[in-house]
């Protein structure tokens, strides 16, 4: 579901915490007083950090952890934060309450998000870091036609001379994303890409990853059947349980990850040819007064790019300009909008 209120999230998580033995604790509040809360599974082995909405209208990883802590044996041991950002999960905005960029915050860790995450690693000490996001439907694998429904990173933890705890964080990051890598051409075969390792200072990747702790990020997107995600999420909880009984050794073959297609963009979105020309639309989720809506905004029609909707109508649109919003009731009205699963 890609927007629930923060209540029934963090309700959601502490029955799955209470029926499959998670262990709750606070890590910190808001600015708007919301509860940043992990849950710790014990369960020996290898250490694993891992959050998600860090940007609260980024929920694909929130729903693979859910599903994850239904797992009724646990081999590694676990500290997950769901909902890192409680009041952007609530508002469904990339930012906190105060308007900060939480992965951007790594080093100043001037909002409470980022001082919660950084307390989580110093009392957990993690051997690996699970950065989960969303990425938003224009990104496609270099000279693929298909959507990128998983974008992999394996960040750098230094710009230009990493130590030899850096590079062998990082070479085990890039090994276990070979293996997922592996694991999702079974069935997301030309939707995995990979992002380059460009050094973010700010970023938690690069942060986690300069203190040797093995971090990968995993940015999940649309598939062309499945614009809600839930299939991405369910793929992604299935990768988090392979790691629980799998462990990287330096020695295995990164090559699978690194020779995956770079992430690309921009795709077209929804292209419709009508009376008078062609329209380009691209997808837009807002949440008002707790209300989801999906709306569709007028964008640059690059004819060259991969497309992953085209409709055709007699209807006439004109040249609406370049940011113009096209409520889905009045495409509905022509008989346009195709079912993208996105008002469940």
């Amino acid at each position: 579901m890609r927007y629930q209120p923060f209540d029934i999230r963090l309700a959601r998580l502490r029955e799955s915490a209470r029926r499959f033995g998670w262990n709750e604790v606070l890590l910190g509040n808001s600015a708007q007083g919301r509860p940043i809360v992990g849950f710790i599974q014990e369960g020996g082995g290898q250490r694993v950090l891992a959050w998600s909405l860090m940007h609260g209208n980024e929920p694909t990883g929130f729903e693979a952890l859910v599903a994850f802590m239904r797992h009724t044996k646990f081999e590694s041991s676990y500290l997950i934060l769901p909902i890192l950002n409680p009041d952007g999960a609530e508002a469904f905005t990339r930012h906190n309450g105060e308007g900060v960029d939480v992965n951007r915050d790594a080093r100043a860790q001037e909002s409470a998000e980022a001082r919660a995450l950084v307390l989580a690693a110093k009392r957990f000490r993690p051997d690996i870091a699970l950065n989960l996001h969303d990425q938003r439907p224009r990104f496609y694998p270099e000279s693929g036609t298909k959507p990128a429904t998983f974008s992999l990173l394996a960040p750098k933890g230094h710009p230009e001379v990493p130590t030899p705890a850096q590079q062998d964080a990082q070479l085990r990051a890039q090994i276990i994303l070979a293996r997922w890598t592996q694991i999702l051409f079974t069935s997301w075969e030309g939707g995995v890409a990979r992002f380059d390792d460009q050094f973010y200072p700010t970023a938690f990747g690069e942060f986690f990853q300069e203190q040797g702790i093995a971090t990968l990020t995993i940015e999940t997107g649309i598939s062309l059947g499945d614009w809600t995600r839930m299939a991405a999420a369910s793929q992604l909880a299935d990768l988090l349980t392979d790691l629980d009984t799998w462990q990287a050794e330096t020695t295995m073959d990164p090559s699978p990850y690194l020779s995956l297609p770079m992430n690309a963009s921009p795709a077209n979105e929804w292209v419709i040819h009508h009376a008078n020309g062609v329209l380009h639309l691209r997808q837009h989720e807002q949440v008002v007064a707790g209300v989801h809506t999906c709306h569709w905004m007028v964008d640059t029609w690059l004819d060259n790019h991969p497309t992953w909707i085209e409709s055709r109508t007699t209807h006439a649109f004109g040249s609406p300009p370049i940011g113009e919003v096209f409520t889905t009731e009045t495409l509905q009205a022509e008989g346009l909008v195709p079912d993208l699963g996105l008002k469940i």
